[in-house]
């Protein structure tokens, strides 16, 4: 499987229709019980006998980051295990990884899932250093991009970064995973349902480059996904291997895309809005995955309300209104959200040209919406049988959390998607008001 991934993507190299020119850089994926050797072996191709680095949390660490420091041995390895309860990749994390890189470090090494993951890949990124992951749960998609999402003055804000040389792990490690890291995978994942429906509709909308045989590699990793959903809550070792690998060749994916574009939609920026909110008022935040699930159920039917109204004409929005709203609803980030992205920023098309595109192409996008909504108990079964939660609640949102996001999140990124479709015609208040009622 894992030779076939890396085969697929070297089949959409180079110039694309899409006006896109793809490259995929990483080297090798490899799920087995032999990863140690397949570490030693890159780490020798990529820095000869330079020093590493590894960097792990202290349960990482206990899991792979020992077993990875041995696989290195017969050079010089230093180690850096961030400490501490609820890690972020952000300041303090990406300082204390910054001060662990030796003058002689040729290579970092990071053993964990997201937030070690993204931390070094940031840091590798800075520095100018190569750097491969040992994965040690199937509970998110990042193990193969080459973006960040880090946690800046209490915003979270994706930044460019670097690809991994490889991606490493074992059936073992990853089953030895928490069940609730399982099902943040699963959920990941079936997100990406609604967020390649957001690409389509602002390649339509908007004129934003859509690449067909990219939307392709991520419908078949959520198949991947969801034909194992079942064996997940078993925790058989091949559904968790396949369940990563779906979410690896996401990874692949937005690396060939340059962007996440292919799996971040306004499902996702719920889930950061949510996270965001949690953290300023010291609430301790549930997984990613887990509210990206959650957040997928209803941009579903935020689509399937939208298709049924078939909004023909644009209203106009009380920006001043919009501003207290989001003032409002930021709190203090308010400020850096509205400067990085501000209620006025133009498209490249009119809130006119964007209704007329998507009335020429009613039918079509109505169809997906139609099937998606139809796919609605399903996906909520799978949730359910993974162990994952379904329910705003159960991800420690309040009624207003929700509310919330389904209105402002979309500030978040300067990316088009649904909400932002509906803010632009005037009518996200009504449609949000319907999906709540």
């Amino acid at each position: 499987m894992a030779e076939d991934m890396l085969a697929r993507c070297r089949a959409l190299e180079g110039a694309c229709a899409c006006g896109r020119t793809h490259r995929m850089r990483t080297r090798e994926i490899y799920i087995g019980e032999d990863w140690q050797a397949h570490l030693q072996a890159q780490a020798q191709a990529l820095c000869g006998d330079g020093a590493v680095t590894v960097v792990a949390d202290e349960r990482t660490w206990e899991v792979a980051g020992c077993a990875a420091a041995q696989a290195l041995r017969g050079r010089e390895v230093q180690t850096v295990v961030l400490r501490g309860g609820e890690l972020h990749a952000n300041a303090d994390s990406i300082g204390q990884v910054l001060l662990g890189v030796g003058d002689r470090t040729r290579l970092l090494v990071a053993v964990g899932s997201g937030t070690i993951n993204d931390t070094t890949r940031f840091v590798a990124y800075r520095v100018g250093l190569p750097y491969l992951v040992v994965g040690t749960a199937p509970s998110m998609d990042g193990y193969a991009s080459s973006v960040s999402p880090v946690l800046q003055d209490g915003m979270k804000i994706t930044y460019e970064a670097t690809h991994p040389e490889a991606v490493l792990s074992s059936p073992a490690i990853l089953c030895s995973a928490p069940q609730n890291m399982v099902a943040a995978g699963l959920g990941d994942m079936l997100g990406k349902h609604t967020a390649l429906l957001d690409w389509k509709l602002s390649a339509i909308a908007t004129g934003e480059s859509f690449c067909e045989g990219i939307a392709g590699m991520m419908r078949e990793a959520v198949g991947i996904c969801e034909r194992n959903a079942e064996g997940l809550s078993r925790r058989e070792g091949a559904a968790v291997s396949e369940l990563t690998q779906g979410l690896v060749l996401s990874g692949l994916a937005m690396q060939m895309m340059g962007n996440s574009r292919p799996a971040s939609g306004c499902e996702h920026h719920l889930s950061h809005f949510w996270e965001m909110r949690q953290l300023l008022r010291g609430q301790g935040a549930s997984l990613h995955g887990d509210k990206v699930g959650v957040a997928t159920l209803l941009i579903v039917e935020m689509y399937h309300r939208f298709f049924a109204k078939k909004p023909d004409r644009v209203i106009p929005v009380d920006l001043a209104r919009w501003e207290a709203r989001m003032r409002a609803a930021y709190g203090p980030l308010a400020e850096g959200f509205l400067a990085r992205n501000p209620l006025d920023r133009a498209e490249a098309t009119t809130a006119q040209e964007q209704i007329e595109r998507i009335l020429a192409n009613w039918d079509a996008l109505k169809a997906e919406a139609d099937a998606l909504y139809a796919k609605k108990d399903a996906l909520r079964r799978m949730l359910e049988e993974s162990g994952g939660p379904t329910d705003p609640a159960q991800v420690g949102c309040r009624g207003e959390d929700v509310r919330d996001a389904l209105l402002c999140a979309w500030l978040l990124r300067p990316r088009f998607t649904l909400l932002k479709l509906a803010f632009d015609l005037g009518c996200l208040e009504e449609i949000v008001d319907e999906v709540l009622a």
